[in-house]
Order: structure tokens, then C-alpha cells, then sequence
């Protein structure tokens, strides 16, 4: 009797480990990672109290600091339903590949091919923007720190540009040329990351002299954007979500872990949770110390102004910086490790131009090392950006918190619209009918409505230069995805066998 493709799709994903089972007949990956080095590879990447000492001036600009507090509390309720649902069809279907494997598995077999083609795209570009961000920020925060000690030097985008191109280097040769050190090495980024939080937070908590107010930190409303203060707050929670930005890592290596199916979903709530307990209080003791919010939010380096302002020490200032930027370098690592196994899952499934070569493993490293020194190369070719426009750069790194949110939701969406128990599988991580249900009809509906508020510009009157290119970045990844598919994928292209 044959089996319908529902029945497929469960029968495929009730093996407790991925690879061959969900249909990868290339040779495999080593099971090198552990629950433990999962989860500090995804607080590495997602590092949420470090994530947003980076971008919280754009909610600071919105609203001041309530925007700054209350627009985190939003970001974290709306991704802890998103991370959820998610972290349900990693246990469902674990891969590799991720949410385009998801959404391939939970589709109806005459759309399935296309929309885990365009969720694969939409995978890989994200993970390549998310890196680059990473990589920007880097190489900003060492030039500026250089500038603060010489006041003579204002780094030129072209330095800073090269600053990016040498850590996306370094970090690349870290990933290929050392990959059985991986697991220790995110282990040692995850305590250094935590030991970093303790010393801000309780730095920041016992040398300040003077606090603001509560009421200055959690009711003064301060809108600078010229937008009513409703969408002025939108728009700085929409940047708010970039602290748990990155929570999908831990699928990515689904295929190096021994069991997937429990420890994948495991790593992805574990992460969730770390994030927020250390991200709230942070914020709250930075937000108490700023005692010029304008001059934090005019500083080159805001975390460097909040630590000088609570300590009133140079020194003690550039050594929690420099430990930041230590810390984002070891998440930049994590970034490159992710991309490069995103983009050998999605060319083994013939997703790629080239797939043939981006989907081979190297015999000695035993690591998809074709695969990341395209992804590295594609990032250091678009970082040039950055030398002719800031601005449009930075339009292209938000599409890095929008299209892995759109990955997110869209299996999701497919989910609860096609039926939650006659499309899933047996899993160990099950929301039930009813919280399985709410988290993915948020997805469906939050992600679509905060794609909109995304391509708002950030201020009015809007100029050149503070224009928001968002819009024009979709429409243009929208049709390489287009013109890749039409121009021959539709042939070749069918997802996992």
C-alpha cells in the first residue's frame, strides 16, 4: 500500500538523528557538538545583552528609554512565541538546512519545491547579512576605540572596511582550518560572554555615583523621530528583535549532534531564556547609568559612553569594551560556522549555483569548507558596500533581523493552515493542540505586520541620508530568488530526496 506524502513526511522524520534518514546520502558531518557546545554556539551567535548594547540607539532616537525597556519587552514576548514554534519543527524535522528543510517537509507536495527554494535563499542571505553585521560592528568599535585614544584619527569607511575584510579572513581560516576545535572553542566564548555580563553589570551597579530616576528610565517619553509616538515605538521594538536575533544556530547543526530531534529544541529554549535573563538586567543598569542619553546616543561607541558616564574611567571603560569586542569576534566565528552549514545543507539539495562543488565535504577537515569560503567571500564582496554608502549597508543588515524572521514564520503559517496533527510527526518536543496553535498563528501574523513597520524610515522629514532602503532590498533579493528559479532551478531543483 503506498504511503501519501503526509505519511512521507512523518515516516522521514520520526528517526532521532538527521543525515542519511531525512534523505542526505552524502557523507556526513562528525557528531562532534554536545547539548552543552549547541547551546553556547547559539548564545555565542544570539548573545542578546551583547546584541543590544549594539542597536539599542535606534529605539533610544524613537522613545528614549522607556522605548529602550519597553520595546525589549515586546521583542522578547513576540520572539518567545516564534522561537517556540520553531523549536517544534526542529524537533519534528532536524536538518541542516533548517527552516527551508521545514518548510519543504510541512508543504503540500505541489508547492513544497518552490517554497523551500525561496526559504532557502531567504536562509543563506540572512545568515551571510547576520555575519556581516557582526563583522561591521567589530571593525567599528576597533577603529573608534583607536580614535578615542588618538583624536587626531577619524577612521575612514575604507579602513574600516578593511578592519571587516580581515576579521571575516581570520574567522574563516578559524572555521576551515580548525573545525574538531569548534566545540571547545564555543564552550570558551559562552563562559567569557557570561563572565562579561557579571563584570558590566556589577561594574556598572557599584561604581556609578549618580542614577537617573525611575521615572526618567521608564515614563519619560522622549520622541525624536517625528513620527507619532505609537509608530515611533513600533519601530524601535521592530530593532528591538535584533537581540534575539540568530535564534534558529542551534538547527544548523543539527547533523554534528548526536540527538537532534531533543537536544536542538532544547538549545534554541536554553539560549531564549539566557538571553533574556541576562539582556533585562542589562538594559535596566545601563539605562540607570546613561546619565547623558545624548551623548550616547551621538558617541561612536554607545557601550564605551555608558560604561565612561557610570565608572568615570578611561581605563575601566576600554577594558569592558575591548572584552565586548573579544566576545563579538568569538560570535562572528559562530556566524561563519552557521552560514557555511547552511549553504552546504541547501547545495547538497541542488539550491545553489554551482551545488556540485559548494556541497562537498573536505576529506581531512571533515567540515563543508568549500561552502564557507564561498559564504565568507560573498560577505567580504558585499561589505564594499559599506565604503559607498553606511547607509545602504545598514539597510541591507536589517534584512538580516527581517528574512530570518520571515524563514521563521513561514513554515508556521503552513503548519496551522494545513492542519498541526495531520502534518507533524511524532516528536520529543511537542507545544500540544492549543500553545502550539497560538505560537504559530503569532508567527503568521506578527512577522508580516512587523515586516511593514521594518521598511519605515527611521525619521522624518526623510532625506538621502536617512532614507530606509529595506523595501528596495526585498524587492531586489525577491527576484535573484525569482530569476534563479525561472532560470533553471525549477528543473533541478526538488528539495531533499
Amino acid at each position: 500500500m503506498s504511503k501519501t506524502p503526509d505519511q512521507l513526511d512523518s515516516a522521514t522524520g520520526d528517526s532521532d538523528h538527521a543525515g542519511p534518514q531525512m534523505g542526505h546520502n552524502q557523507e556526513e558531518l562528525p557528531r562532534q557538538f554536545s547539548l552543552l557546545s549547541t547551546l553556547a554556539l547559539g548564545f555565542s551567535m544570539t548573545n542578546s545583552w551583547l546584541g543590544y548594547s549594539a542597536t539599542f540607539i535606534t529605539p533610544l532616537l524613537m522613545g528614549g528609554s522607556p522605548a529602550v525597556f519597553f520595546g525589549l519587552v515586546g521583542a522578547s514576548i513576540a520572539s518567545s512565541f516564534i522561537t517556540a514554534g520553531l523549536a517544534e519543527l526542529a524537533s519534528a524535522y532536524p536538518s541542516s538546512g533548517g527552516q527551508y528543510h521545514f518548510a519543504f517537509m510541512v508543504s503540500s507536495p505541489r508547492y513544497r519545491a518552490p517554497v523551500a527554494f525561496a526559504m532557502g535563499w531567504l536562509s543563506v542571505v540572512a545568515w551571510a547579512l547576520t555575519s556581516a553585521s557582526t563583522a561591521v560592528v567589530c571593525a567599528q568599535m576597533a577603529g573608534n576605540l583607536a580614535s578615542i585614544y588618538n583624536p587626531r584619527y577619524t577612521p575612514e569607511p575604507w579602513q574600516t572596511y578593511l578592519i571587516y575584510a580581515a576579521l571575516v579572513l581570520i574567522s574563516t581560516g578559524i572555521v576551515c582550518l580548525l573545525p574538531r576545535a569548534l566545540p571547545r572553542g564555543e564552550i570558551v566564548m559562552f563562559i567569557s560572554s557570561f563572565l562579561g555580563f557579571v563584570a558590566s553589570l556589577v561594574t556598572v551597579l557599584v561604581t556609578q555615583k549618580h542614577k537617573r530616576s525611575a521615572t526618567a528610565v521608564f515614563v519619560d517619553y522622549e520622541n525624536l523621530s517625528g513620527w507619532n509616538n505609537g509608530t515611533s515605538f513600533l519601530i524601535g521594538l521592530s530593532t528591538s528583535m535584533y537581540a534575539y536575533l540568530a535564534i534558529d544556530g542551534a538547527c544548523h547543526i543539527a547533523e554534528e549532534l548526536p540527538n537532534p530531534k531533543r537536544d536542538v529544541p532544547r538549545a534554541m529554549g536554553l539560549t531564549m531564556l539566557i538571553g533574556a535573563t541576562t539582556v533585562f538586567p542589562w538594559t535596566i543598569a545601563f539605562l540607570f547609568a546613561a546619565t547623558d542619553t545624548n551623548a550616547v546616543a551621538s558617541s561612536p561607541i554607545p557601550i564605551y559612553t555608558i560604561y565612561l558616564q557610570a565608572t568615570q574611567s578611561d581605563s575601566a571603560a576600554t577594558v569592558l569594551t575591548v572584552w565586548v569586542l573579544f566576545v563579538y569576534s568569538g560570535a562572528l566565528v559562530s556566524c561563519i560556522v552557521t552560514t557555511g552549514r547552511l549553504a552546504y545543507a541547501f547545495a547538497r539539495d541542488e539550491g545553489l549555483p554551482y551545488s556540485s562543488f559548494f556541497a562537498r565535504v573536505h576529506t581531512k577537515q571533515q567540515a563543508p569548507v568549500n561552502a564557507t569560503v564561498g559564504c565568507s567571500v560573498a560577505i567580504i564582496l558585499y561589505g564594499l558596500i559599506y565604503i559607498g554608502s553606511t547607509t545602504a549597508f545598514n539597510s541591507f543588515i536589517s534584512m538580516s533581523i527581517l528574512s530570518l524572521n520571515v524563514t521563521y514564520a513561514v513554515p508556521q503559517a503552513i503548519v496551522l493552515f494545513r492542519g498541526r496533527e495531520r502534518i507533524l510527526p511524532k516528536r520529543p518536543f511537542t507545544l500540544g493542540r492549543y500553545l502550539g496553535r497560538l505560537c504559530n498563528a503569532f508567527s503568521a501574523v506578527w512577522v508580516p505586520f512587523i515586516t511593514i513597520i521594518f521598511c519605515f524610515p527611521t525619521s522624518l522629514p526623510t532625506t538621502v541620508s536617512s532614507m530606509n532602503y529595506v523595501s528596495v532590498v526585498i524587492t531586489g533579493i525577491s527576484l535573484l530568488i525569482l530569476v534563479s528559479w525561472f532560470g533553471g532551478k525549477y528543473k533541478t531543483f526538488s528539495g531533499p530526496d
